[in-house]
């Protein structure tokens, strides 16, 4: 009995409080649906809103901009000459132009002055350092133009080859090498690219590594055409000192081919890009004196001058430090016996320790190794110690002097994408997103806000 008269409690207690929250409970759902109402309804706001913009977007894609004239030409290590002509439903207010060699990463960004209107002449004349630029390079440059509206138009890229238009050159093709010549002597234009042949089969088999492009050789004539193509130093150092040879870039090479010693000059310069190639990384260049000690090795026997000028350092004790020629020498007096050590180290690291130990030593360097910790890893001690050794192999003591070598600075270059492609763009309304935007927000706090009631 007291059991049925608790559980008849129960069930009476349990009846009343049903009855009792009915119509709260009623009252809820009748609030919350008028939240879901007010929410649905920012919902459709919101998607009314975004296709009315959407609906208006023809219209702003009627501002057309459009490319009337475009041009780009040069005078060889002087100027580089970009022009280009516009126009617009809407005044063009502002231009910028992209170049750089083709393949590469670093771009110049330019912002050049002109006046902002519906149709415009915009040009900018960039001036070239001597040398620059190697002769053979291509150079892209592309343009984009933005209207008043923000209507942005991007120009697809344009190439031009940057050559030296000052001789009238020939093409001789070989395996391996293009070699470009000018003038008469069409016997010695094919005995350089035959040399040039062999030394770079002979120098891939050596480092261990393949070309991927063909080398360039540009052969000229006298010190005075060549000259143009060359960077300059100082006027001191220009005057006391005859270019043989140089390698610009990843596979060209500028060869003075009225010297006598101009066959050895290619093996130098050819040894530059090949060992480039087997050494290059994103982290740091080899020192002065490994790169040129490896290239004038290449060569064979040391000319006469470098090793006047080695064995007359040697006798006074006089040579130059080896830490200071990481970089390249700045005084003019010092260049026969910069090369002419540089030659020596390396003579004496491939007798004392072999060539599979130079080869260890160029792969620890592709990986982007520092100096002395390279040569830490393959030889078991570092520069000053190397040093040392090489000094004792000629009789001489340990260093006691340093003889400093100036570097030069190298220029920078901004950096920025590449392009892919021409393209329109059109900036749309903020404000007609934003309103729906803030509505739905107020509506969907309202509904939160009755949710909470009671």
């Amino acid at each position: 009995m007291a059991s049925h008269i608790c559980s008849l409690r129960k069930g009476i207690n349990t009846s009343m409080y049903r009855k009792k929250t009915w119509p709260r409970w009623n009252l809820d759902n009748r609030r919350q649906g008028l939240g879901g109402i007010l929410l649905r309804a920012g919902a459709i706001a919101l998607i009314l809103a975004l296709v009315v913009n959407l609906s208006a977007a023809p219209a702003c894609a009627q501002t057309q901009l459009q490319v009337t004239s475009r041009q780009q030409s040069y005078v060889f290590s002087e100027s580089l000459k970009f022009v280009i002509e516009a126009k617009g439903e809407e005044p063009i207010v502002e231009a910028i132009l992209f170049y750089g060699l083709e393949g590469s990463r670093l771009v110049r960004r330019i912002y050049p002055r002109f006046t902002p209107g519906l149709q415009v002449h915009i040009e900018h004349t960039e001036e070239l350092e001597s040398g620059q630029f190697p002769p053979g390079v291509k150079i892209v440059s592309w343009w984009r133009l933005r209207a008043e509206d923000g209507t942005v138009l991007e120009t697809e890229p344009a190439t031009f080859e940057y050559a030296d238009d000052n001789q009238n050159w020939h093409l001789l093709s070989g395996q391996q090498a293009d070699l470009f010549w000018y003038g008469n002597n069409e016997a010695k234009a094919k005995e350089l690219l035959e040399r040039a042949d062999e030394v770079i089969v002979r120098l891939q088999q050596e480092m261990g590594v393949s070309l991927e492009r063909r080398v360039r050789i540009y052969v000229y004539n006298s010190e005075r055409d060549m000259r143009r193509a060359l960077s300059r130093r100082s006027a001191g150092y220009d005057e006391m000192v005859t270019t043989l040879g140089v390698s610009m870039g990843e596979n060209t090479l500028l060869l003075l081919g009225s010297h006598p010693d101009a066959s050895l000059t290619i093996a130098h310069e050819l040894s530059h890009i090949v060992v480039k190639l087997a050494t290059k990384n994103p982290y740091t260049d080899l020192p002065r004196w490994l790169d040129e000690g490896l290239a004038m090795y290449a060569e064979g026997q040391l000319p006469a001058d470098n090793q006047r000028a080695l064995e007359r350092a040697i006798k006074e004790d006089k040579l130059i430090s080896l830490r200071s020629m990481t970089s390249y020498s700045g005084q003019a007096s010092q260049v026969d016996l910069f090369y002419g050590q540089a030659y020596s180290v390396v003579a004496f690291m491939l007798k004392e320790y072999g060539p599979a130990k130079m080869r260890e030593l160029l792969q620890v360097f592709a990986e982007g190794t520092l100096q002395e910790d390279a040569l830490q890893r393959v030889y078991g001690f570092g520069l000053a110690e190397l040093e040392n050794r090489w000094r004792a192999s000629l009789g001489l003591g340990p260093r006691r002097r340093a003889v400093s070598i100036v570097a030069s600075a190298s220029p920078t270059v901004e950096a920025t994408r590449s392009p892919v492609e021409t393209r329109h763009t059109c900036s749309s309304s903020f404000g007609a997103l934003l309103l729906p935007c803030f509505l739905a927000l107020m509506l969907s706090m309202r509904a939160k806000r009755l949710r909470r009631v009671g």
